[in-house]
């Protein structure tokens, strides 16, 4: 048995919030106890850290097969664990394309040698992405995917989408889908809007992502399907989504941790830095406002990393021919907490409880639950470092001081964090 010892235990699915010992007996934690009280076993010293439910990141690019230079299981497993992550749903935007079984059992059997997080995968919702013919589904939720998606393509045919989302909803998956409407969408490189206007950049209206919100809402109340919308970053959005679940409608929604901090601001303030080229795009501050608000009252209630990596090749380029995307896994909770203020509660409700949810399990530290545990060190500061571990050389928080940093994290009772 191992005893992680003198911690805070802050768990918000049990309402636990005290000085605890945590024994873990393998993969599962056998028991919290007063400081000293309990099975013996061996010690780890945890004074000064909290201990909370490890981070679940339901939509991460990790590239592989297809991309190794911008990210593999290897790597992306390991950034995983090292920003406090247990659980990585793999998009399924790789090449060959998630969108037939054998690719999802060859994901799954190398996902479970991964060195860090443990990775999970989503199955294509249409054939090669195109959002044209569907997959076939049952043959995917078959194989092992946890979730159905895109990636983040917006499925513009509504016809095809209610279809999927007909389908989808008898295996009981999630279906994650990225709101927007892809006309709009075609020649935007920023947000449109004032900064857009004065620094000469093609704007991407806002209507674009609520124009897709609406339309996902819609279908998912006339098809019962459960829907998550992985990119919200409008305050109309968030309007759109607030109504949806007051009528009981099955849609959860995530917002890019990024996004609670920056503006499309930094564009300008930046000079053309393509580490502020995103999609969707950077918004003003009244976005800003509206989304962490949404996270408060939990009309957000995911927090996600946006996990995009990219190579130098596609990011030193001008702005506007530059690939959209910014890494996320190592900087997401220190960025989540510095916008909530320090609200750690909240933070582990928005990385770890809300995504868990969405798979259908729930994250706790209680006994007999799995061992995925984060060690934090919330009073810790400092400047976002560069990426570490991710083969990503695209972090817009880089050198922006940020509150809070992970210690270790355990996976099935297993310390991951890379060293």
């Amino acid at each position: 048995m191992l005893r992680l010892e003198g911690a805070r235990v802050l768990c918000p699915a049990t309402g636990v919030d005290d000085l605890l010992d945590v024994v873990l007996d393998g993969a599962r934690i056998e028991g919290l106890y007063p400081p000293g009280a309990g099975p013996a076993g061996e010690a780890l010293d945890c004074a000064g850290l909290v201990i909370a439910p490890a981070f679940v990141d339901l939509a991460c690019q990790l590239c592989d097969p297809g991309f190794p230079w911008r990210e593999d299981l290897h790597s992306g497993s390991r950034a995983g664990a090292a920003g406090g992550f247990a659980t990585l749903v793999a998009a399924p935007a790789t090449s060959p394309v998630v969108d037939r079984a054998a690719v999802v059992d060859h994901l799954v059997r190398r996902g479970a040698e991964a060195p860090g997080a443990r990775v999970a995968v989503s199955g294509a919702l249409t054939v090669g992405l195109l959002g044209l013919e569907l997959a076939e589904l049952g043959a995917l939720a078959d194989a092992g995917c946890c979730a159905f998606a895109d990636g983040s393509r917006p499925v513009s045919d509504a016809g095809v989408l209610r279809r999927a989302l007909e389908y989808a909803r008898p295996f009981g998956l999630p279906v994650i889908v990225r709101p927007g409407e892809p006309a709009l969408e075609q020649e935007g490189v920023m947000h449109e809007g004032v900064v857009s206007l004065s620094v000469g950049l093609r704007g991407l209206p806002e209507a674009a992502e609520e124009v897709g919100v609406t339309r996902v809402v819609a279908l998912a109340r006339a098809t019962g399907a459960r829907v998550h919308l992985s990119h919200v970053t409008t305050a109309r959005a968030v309007a759109v989504i607030e109504g949806a679940r007051r009528e009981g409608v099955a849609v959860s929604a995530a917002v890019p941790a990024r996004h609670l901090l920056l503006t499309d601001a930094a564009v300008a303030e930046s000079a053309y830095d393509t580490r502020f080229r995103l999609m969707p795009p950077l918004r003003p501050e009244r976005d800003r406002r509206a989304l962490i608000e949404a996270v408060r009252s939990g009309v957000i209630d995911v927090v996600a990393p946006d996990h995009v990596p990219l190579g130098r090749v596609e990011k030193e380029i001008e702005f506007q021919y530059a690939e959209p995307g910014a890494v996320g896994l190592e900087s997401a909770f220190a960025a989540t907490l510095t916008a909530l203020d320090g609200d750690l509660a909240l933070t582990v409700r928005r990385l770890s409880l809300g995504p868990a949810a969405v798979l259908g399990q729930l994250a706790r530290v209680a006994p007999g639950a799995r061992a995925d545990l984060v060690l934090i060190d919330p009073g810790a500061e400092g400047p976002c470092p560069a990426p570490r571990w991710s083969r990503g050389c695209n972090e817009p928080l880089q050198g922006r001081t940020l509150r809070g940093r992970v210690v270790r994290t355990l996976v099935g009772g297993v310390d991951r964090f890379p060293r």
